[in-house]
């Protein structure tokens, strides 16, 4: 069986008492039928050296064009027969391309299934289309004679010019998707530790994490350093690994290094946890069940503040969710947060593409970004 598809049903029980996110992402209680995790769509653009202007004509080795490819994942259940397949469509509603994508069963929304697909695609179907392009999530069952479109999306491609400005390099462009919506929207939950050797996660000591976006290349987002208030008091770094740690989480850029990258990163609290149900065994904690209230967090960036963030711990350790998440059916409990982006180091972006564009053009009711 594929490592991608996990059970997630331990412990279960204890998570759902206290209303926490499962490893940030157990799908919401009875779900009717196959969901997707609407912040694990993550669609981007491959440049292919070269281009077909006519079916069967010759490669012009001078003009680059663009496939897409797609990760995602799906809350079950996805039963015996299920293919799961994305279809592309060109400005002007142009038939582009459809793909199946690797499948597998999940027996019940405690399963999923995570799957990339449009890796590999030939040159031949390659383009040097740009703007609003559609795409549709499918899953089609012939033993069932069904076909569900599970996630329906447009995104924006771009593209910036590559190498030395002479006439033969003219049409050398890397194309992009861009990410820009991100930016203002983050994610808090907690998560359990996975037994190296199962699927079993251990809930007795969860860690708090939140996810945060950031625009720029490796260099220019690469030091950045997320603190954790309580009370105005700091309780949690990632400063240090023994007190936290950042990692990327989602990378969202072109071929060619460019100020068009979208980086998602993870930040993991590695003392503040939402309870200690074996004390003996862990390291002492701020623990949110005894801690209700305010929480902010607090990112710099090449040392400059760049991100603050703020969410509510209720009774018992529970992430109080302000709704985005339920309302807009988002595929997971975790926490939808709005961030405030300060400061230039993102350079230039679209600060209203959030209104619009938030995932891929199905934005969150009720949500504001803050000024």
């Amino acid at each position: 069986m594929k490592n991608n598809f996990r059970m997630i049903y331990a412990l279960m029980f204890a998570a759902a008492a206290c209303g926490l996110s499962f490893g940030g992402w157990r799908p919401a209680p009875h779900a009717p039928s196959p969901t997707i995790v609407k912040d694990s769509i993550q669609v981007t653009a491959r440049t292919h050296r070269g281009f077909y202007r006519t079916p069967g004509g010759p490669k012009d080795e001078s003009t680059w064009s663009w496939t897409p490819r797609i990760k995602f994942r799906v809350n079950g259940p996805i039963s015996a027969g299920s293919q799961l397949s994305v279809e592309f469509t060109l400005p002007g509603n142009r038939p582009w391309v459809k793909f199946d994508c690797d499948t597998g069963e999940a027996k019940d929304e405690t399963f999923w299934w995570e799957t990339e697909c449009g890796i590999n695609l030939a040159d031949e179907k390659a383009v040097i289309d740009t703007g609003i392009v559609d795409f549709r999530i499918q899953l089609r069952n012939e033993l069932a004679g069904t076909n569900t479109t599970l996630f329906a999306g447009k995104m924006k491609v771009g593209k910036f010019h590559v190498g030395l400005d002479l006439p033969k390099f003219k049409n050398n462009f890397a194309y992009y998707v861009d990410g820009d919506w991100n930016l203002p929207i983050g994610y808090v939950f907690l998560e359990g530790e996975r037994d190296a050797h199962s699927s079993k996660i251990d809930w007795s000591f969860p860690e708090l994490k939140v996810s945060l976006w950031f625009r720029g290349n490796e260099e220019t987002t690469h030091d950045v350093v997320a603190y954790l208030f309580y009370q105005g008091n700091q309780i949690g770094s990632t400063k240090t690994t023994d007190q936290g740690t950042e990692t990327d989480d989602v990378i969202n850029l072109a071929s060619e290094s460019s100020p068009y990258e979208w980086r998602r990163k993870k930040f993991w609290f590695n003392t503040v946890r939402g309870w200690d149900q074996q004390p003996q065994y862990h390291i002492k904690a701020h623990l949110l069940e005894k801690n209700p209230g305010e929480y902010e967090i607090k990112v710099l960036q090449n040392g400059h503040l760049a991100r603050t963030a703020k969410f509510t711990v209720g009774p018992n350790g529970k992430l109080t969710d302000a709704g985005f998440g339920v309302k807009n059916q988002m595929g997971n409990n975790r926490i939808v947060v709005p961030v405030q982006v300060i400061g230039d180091q993102d350079g230039p972006w679209d600060r209203a593409a959030w209104k619009t564009a938030a995932f891929y053009g199905n934005p969150l009711s009720d949500f504001a970004a803050p000024q």
